[in-house]
């Protein structure tokens, strides 16, 4: 016998703490299941409500911002939320991607996450997928809009024990997986079970089809039976397939739309459900509590304040980060702006500048001639061009206007002026008209000190315009390049 006693006493020794530690392992009893056990963790709320959007294509809607403001209102006094809010022109697509990454990366194993949005919801029929339109969307830009994969991979990679995503859009409907139905007892060990496993769920407003946004009191259909059945609520847990199956007929009977409450696909879901809990400011008397709305107590308000202080030191980090990229890019941009400024330089002066040996064509005493026509004069560095059009002879005025329009090798020609013409005969006995340079049969040239007269090129003395049938040679001039 005193064998037997001491072996079950070693036996206890030895499973004593693994039993202690199964204890541990979760809420055991219906007491801890309460804010004031301090063995919840913290209940989060994001709540969303766009109603006025930034693109006049995009129709503005009635209720969003009362409907998110009344969740917000009694999930705090009633059941100890922290909330965190993004209402119309701070909804915009980065906040809202921002706002999901933060809480992935801040909240505890032990918390409990409840996502709301209300706003416009679209279906993507390529993907069978659905988007939030965040309120600096543009009207048909997919690319502006938010798509359900990145709300399921904030869901999914939050360390929260229960997310619950309620939606109120239309097309919500496209996020769920299958559905569990409720067990034919609800009682203390239904709400343990339910809050002890981990869950990943969302309610929405509607399946995969438009949803009505008008409703009562100012509330969408969906947010009034939702709201007013979270304010009435008298039982210190409730749990969402509760609160569904009590407000989805109603919504039901009063409208075309046909609410879900399902876990969400591809999550995490492990059995479990998001409970709410009332918070106990009076005293419990069986099932039932004051159905008097309570304040939020001294550690949420705390919590709260410290959750905005987090928010914005998130938001601080945020924008630095923002600014990094613009500065960045900046800096990109204006190194992209300068090499394109300098690969132009190098091309028009590789354009403008003067050939090499192999472009020459001749050189004669202080002429170069090139192999594109431009013969330059070594003594004045003037570079000159001889007019090669079809026409015979053309008057003075023509003359003019082609030696300043022409864009040849470049541009920058002009009509010669008498002196700059008189400088070509130094050398060459005074017959220009014989130099290879200017093998013209012509005995004359335009010049542009005195309109309509010319240069007899066999002597260098100035006629007046006697005849337009003369044979005139018609040159331009440019400083060399």
């Amino acid at each position: 016998m005193k064998k037997m006693l001491l072996s079950i006493f070693l036996l206890w020794i030895i499973l004593a703490p693994a039993f202690a530690a199964q204890k541990d392992r979760g809420i055991t009893v219906t007491s801890d299941l309460s804010h004031e056990s301090e063995k919840l963790g913290t209940y989060y709320a994001l709540i969303i409500g766009i109603q006025n959007y930034n693109d006049d294509k995009i129709p503005d809607l009635e209720t969003p911002l009362n409907d998110a403001k009344a969740i917000e209102a009694v999930l705090k006094s009633k059941y100890g939320f922290v909330c965190q809010t993004l209402y119309d022109e701070k909804a915009t697509k980065k906040s809202i991607y921002n706002l999901m990454r933060s809480f992935a990366l801040k909240v505890k194993p032990e918390d409990s996450v409840l996502i709301y949005y209300a706003g416009h919801g679209d279906i993507d029929k390529t993907y069978n997928d659905g988007w939030w339109i965040p309120v600096d969307a543009t009207a048909g830009d997919p690319i502006t809009y938010l798509d359900n994969t990145q709300i399921q991979k904030a869901m999914r990679s939050m360390k929260a024990r229960h997310v619950l995503l309620i939606s109120d859009s239309c097309y919500s409907g496209t996020l769920f997986g299958q559905a569990r139905s409720l067990p034919s007892v609800i009682d203390d060990k239904y709400y343990l079970s339910l809050y002890n496993e981990k869950s990943r769920w969302g309610m929405t407003s509607g399946n995969k089809t438009p949803v009505s946004d008008s409703g009562t009191a100012g509330h969408s259909i969906f947010a009034y039976q939702l709201i007013k059945k979270l304010k009435n609520n008298t039982q210190p847990y409730i749990s969402t397939q509760e609160l569904y199956t009590q407000i989805a007929p109603i919504i039901g009977n009063n409208s075309e739309q046909t609410p879900l409450c399902r876990p969400i696909k591809n999550t995490g879901d492990q059995g479990g459900e998001f409970v709410f809990v009332m918070v106990q400011t009076s005293q419990i008397k069986g099932d039932a509590i004051s159905s008097n709305d309570t304040t939020v107590d001294k550690l949420a308000k705390e919590r709260e304040l410290l959750e905005k202080q987090r928010q914005e030191l998130e938001d601080l980090k945020a924008e630095i980060e923002e600014r990094k990229e613009i500065d960045e890019e900046r800096q990109k941009i204006e190194a992209e702006k300068k090499r394109l400024l300098d690969e132009k330089s190098q091309t028009v002066a590789s354009t403008n500048s003067r050939p090499s040996k192999e472009s020459i064509l001749e050189i004669k005493g202080p002429f170069v001639k090139f192999k594109n026509g431009v013969v330059l004069d070594k003594r004045t560095q003037l570079e000159w061009l001889v007019y090669t059009g079809h026409e015979n002879t053309i008057g003075w005025f023509k003359a003019k206007k082609w030696a300043l329009n022409t864009q040849y090798d470049g541009g920058g020609w002009r009509m010669p002026k008498y002196k700059e013409i008189q400088s070509l005969y130094k050398g060459l006995a005074q017959k220009i008209n014989k130099n290879y340079i200017f093998s013209q049969s012509v005995r004359f040239v335009w010049y542009a000190d005195t309109a309509t007269s010319r240069i007899n090129l066999r002597n260098g003395k100035i006629i007046p315009e006697t005849s337009r049938t003369l044979p005139t040679l018609i040159l331009a001039v440019r400083k060399k390049k």
